[in-house]
């Protein structure tokens, strides 16, 4: 891991090199099982309109055709905040080099916080 950097009190940042800075929000890495990330499960529960571009608020999203019609509520809030969230890109990114580039960066931040 190159660098770790703070984005405020409830987020952190990695920086990799495959997709580049990403926010990580600390509550979700705390209940983060790194052994069990699925790709198109995020892990904050999240539908994954705000990585897709296909917001909660559009009108094929609310008929379910998007997001299986979840509350925006259920959005990820480090996508909203503008960020690209490393959560988001473990289940929506299709890129195998950089879902371990990501799951060796959240290892290495998870054991750096509980030292």
């Amino acid at each position: 891991m190159t660098d770790i950097t703070k984005y405020d009190e409830h987020a952190y940042e990695i920086n990799t090199v495959s997709a580049g800075r990403l926010a990580v929000d600390i509550e979700t890495l705390k209940s983060f099982d790194l052994s069990k990330h699925e790709h198109g499960a995020a892990a904050c529960g999240c539908c994954g309109c705000c990585f897709t571009g296909d917001c909660c608020g559009d009108v094929d999203c609310v008929q379910g055709k998007e997001c299986e019609a979840k509350d925006c509520h259920e959005a990820c809030r480090e996508n909203n905040e503008h960020h690209d969230c490393a959560f988001c890109h473990l289940a929506f990114d299709t890129d195998e080099q950089s879902h371990e580039e990501i799951l060796k960066d959240l290892r290495e931040l998870s054991q750096a916080l509980a030292a």
